[in-house]
């Protein structure tokens, strides 16, 4: 048993999928999940209470024992093991309760044939039962690796009346319960063929073993199967685009010529009237000058003969005639028809046939190579210990004809002393024209990055880019273990209202600290009742300063003001997570016991169900960022994207502890600049992305010391951009600039 990595995952392996919480007396369904039995009493009261019961994890349908009652289900031993071992872990922070006497003690022992805590006190009586001498008892605090496996594969006892302190050591090959121990052999098989436990289990490995091969064959084909298809679903999105980008750039250069057309029509119309305008203008100034000299030999001819005396009529008329003779000649001028034109547009219907007959263009592939051209477009900006980018494009050519994986493409980044910082590179064939060479660059500054294909230099290359770290550092932590205000014990939720007052969700009520980590007030208390908590999780203020918190144990989501006030409740959820609300105001809930996102208006009406067992697997938290509802999927390990609307659009993450990889995603966060802070549990650690799922950096690792976590939780952020994180195991909130 590798012991290390059983206790990094301890608190994984010892919690219960439907209340997160380390199991109390787990109990295993047919499909072998387990869970606490309280919470399977719940979960099948919820459902109806018939006579089978559906998995809350995998959804499979199991009968329920000839009993009738939960509390006849199989015990999981193997888990009560775990939960024992996880205690003896968290012994340093936490008291233990003696098996005995029930009291809350730091000073503890564990004996490995009881399976068992007891107190010093209850410690003595047990050494002095003569039939316990042989027992072996370890203080918890001298526990080492060794021990730990001694507690996980503690032994299996009968299950019948009266044999409870019997170890299960025999395999009956003749009834149907063949574990038995050795009362049973001698009560009730007598003459049967029995074996011991242990012979029957190496025998019955090995037909496990054969039996595993060919699922393991077939879910490596499946696995291939969904690399391929995830590979051919990008290149055909990477097609679309670069069609969908031809299509833009053929119609803007169509527009173009048209727009280049219709305006040297223009041009000839304005230059032709401009033209015929001077024309008429000159004409018309002519007849003007003619219309004033008439004009005014008519002012004379009035004068002389209104005005004049005889003598002056006699005198000035033989002049005055020859003027009057002289304008009189002027013929009034005829309209000139050449002067006038009519100018018509004849359309060019050849143009609209065209269009209307064949479209503007066809779809169809590429098979004659052409002249191919590279070039390369130089990053603006790359981060230390990040993935950076750039494209080669090709021009004329499918991306088959230009370069292949057999081409020689090399990659050479150094800063501006010649230091070389790359560490690896992976030109990628996209099968669309364009390749991206990625890079892993080690060192800060401005750098110069040559790119050569078969020897020469793609065109553009070397590039100057400069190169930041991605750098996030611990500000402040608050808090410690304990049930008292100002202290938080296993702290879920955080939010931050428009003051940044910071809420936490801890122990059964809720918290309310200002950014500097100082307790400002508290509310809630475990119980039912309207105001009262029972495991609350998720938390969000709203935009009409009240407090939204999803009561995790209690099945419903609670409202109250900012003093914490109770105001409202509403339901129809099992086992609500995270929260948060969209900008109407309405509020998104994880309803993680049924595996559905909900959308309620603020008087609690149910306004959109988004997933379900076949798209989501234990959703803890949603945030809506843009069109999409953006979804945590701890069963999955995967963050997935919705629509408004609810229709699935995109996921990413697997489980694993590289870079964009899960262990049980849990709460998230959306940054002003868009980016997406994932709750990454069990690799203790917080995640940052862009919203197509791009990974752009993290920060965190396994530990208590500062800037360090244990199940981190919950992420929110203040209006200065600092980033408050949940440390979960280590009872305390951080801050993170």
């Amino acid at each position: 048993m590798d012991i290390p990595k059983l206790l990094f995952n301890l608190r994984e392996e010892a919690s219960c999928p439907v209340c997160q919480d380390i199991l109390r007396d787990p109990r295993y369904l047919p499909c072998l999940h387990s869970f606490c039995l309280n919470c399977l009493i719940n979960w099948h009261r919820a459902s109806g209470g018939q006579v089978d019961l559906r998995c809350p994890k995998c959804q499979v349908r199991c009968r329920l024992p000839a009993s009738g009652y939960l509390k006849d289900l199989p015990t999981s031993f193997f888990l009560s093991g775990f939960i024992d071992a996880l205690t003896i872990k968290q012994s340093d922070k936490t008291r233990v309760i003696c098996g005995n006497c029930d009291k809350k003690t730091s000073k503890t022992s564990y004996c490995f044939e009881c399976c068992k805590f007891y107190c010093d006190e209850c410690l003595i009586g047990h050494n002095i039962i003569r039939s316990y001498k042989d027992h072996r008892v370890l203080a918890v605090k001298d526990f080492q690796e060794k021990d730990y496996e001694v507690v996980v594969k503690r032994p299996v006892f009968c299950s019948r009346k009266g044999h409870e302190k019997e170890e299960l050591k025999f395999f009956c090959k003749i009834c149907p319960e063949n574990s038995v121990c050795q009362t049973c052999v001698i009560l009730d098989h007598a003459g049967h063929q029995v074996t011991l436990i242990q012979e029957e289990a190496e025998a019955q490995k090995i037909e496990l073993a054969d039996l595993t091969e060919t699922p393991k064959k077939t879910l490596k084909a499946k696995m291939k199967m969904v690399t391929q298809i995830d590979e051919d679903y990008a290149q055909l999105v990477q097609r679309s685009e670069d069609m969908l980008r031809d299509v833009d750039v053929f119609v803007d250069n169509l527009i173009r010529r048209l727009q280049e057309e219709s305006q040297n029509i223009k041009s000839a119309v304005e230059n032709e009237t401009k033209k015929s305008l001077e024309s008429l203008t000159t004409k018309k100034t002519a007849i003007q000058v003619e219309i004033k000299r008439i004009e005014l030999a008519l002012e004379k001819a009035e004068k002389l003969l209104t005005q004049s005396t005889d003598a002056e009529v006699i005198q000035l008329k033989k002049p005055l005639q020859i003027i009057l003779e002289r304008v009189g000649q002027v013929q009034p001028v005829e309209r000139d028809p050449e002067s006038l034109f009519e100018l018509f547009f004849v359309e060019n219907n050849k143009i609209l046939e065209t269009i209307n007959s064949g479209g503007i263009g066809l779809l169809k592939f590429s098979t004659d190579a052409k002249e191919c051209v590279a070039e390369g477009k130089g990053l603006c900006e790359g981060t230390v210990g990040r993935e950076a980018q750039f494209n080669l494009t090709t021009r004329n050519a499918t991306a088959e004809q230009c370069y292949s994986k057999k081409d020689n493409v090399t990659v050479d980044l150094r800063d501006e002393r010649g230091q070389e910082g790359i560490t690896t590179f992976l030109a990628n064939d996209n099968k669309n024209g364009t390749y991206k060479i990625s890079y892993f660059p080690t060192f800060e500054g401005k750098c110069n990055l040559s790119v050569k294909v078969n020897g020469q230099h793609i065109r553009g290359s070397p590039f100057s880019v400069f190169i930041k770290s991605f750098n996030v550092k611990p500000v402040l932590s608050f808090g410690k273990y304990g049930s008292n205000d100002g202290m938080v014990m296993y702290p879920w939720g955080v939010a931050v209202n428009s003051r940044d007052e910071i809420a936490v969700t801890s122990y059964h009520k809720v918290q309310i600290f200002d950014c500097k980590g100082n307790f400002l007030r508290s509310f809630g208390r475990q119980g039912s009742a309207k105001g009262h908590f029972q495991s609350p999780k998720g938390i969000a203020f709203g935009k009409d300063k009240n407090i939204y918190v999803a009561d995790n144990g209690n099945h419903r989501i609670q409202v109250f003001n900012e003093e914490g006030m109770y105001l409202s409740i509403f339901g129809g959820l099992q086992y609500p997570c995270g929260l948060s609300l969209n900008s109407n105001g309405n509020i998104i809930v994880a309803d993680n016991g049924n595996n559905f996102i909900k959308v309620f208006s603020p008087d609690g009406k149910v306004l959109t169900t988004i997933g379900g067992p076949s798209s989501l697997s234990l959703p803890v938290h949603c945030v809506k960022s843009g069109d999409y509802l953006i979804v945590s999927d701890y069963g999955d390990h995967s963050v997935k994207a919705f629509t408004r609307e609810g229709y699935y659009k995109y996921q990413f993450g697997t489980r694993g502890k590289g870079n964009g990889e899960f262990n049980r995603p849990y709460c998230l966060s959306v940054t002003k600049s868009g980016h997406l802070l994932v709750c990454d549990q069990c690799n203790h650690r917080v995640q940052v992305f862009e919203l197509n799922g791009k990974f752009l950096g993290k920060f965190g690792k396994e530990g208590s010391n500062i800037g360090e976590f244990k199940n981190p939780f919950s992420v929110a952020l203040l209006s200065n951009g600092q980033i408050v994180v949940s440390d979960n195991e280590n009872h305390r909130i951080q801050i993170f600039d």
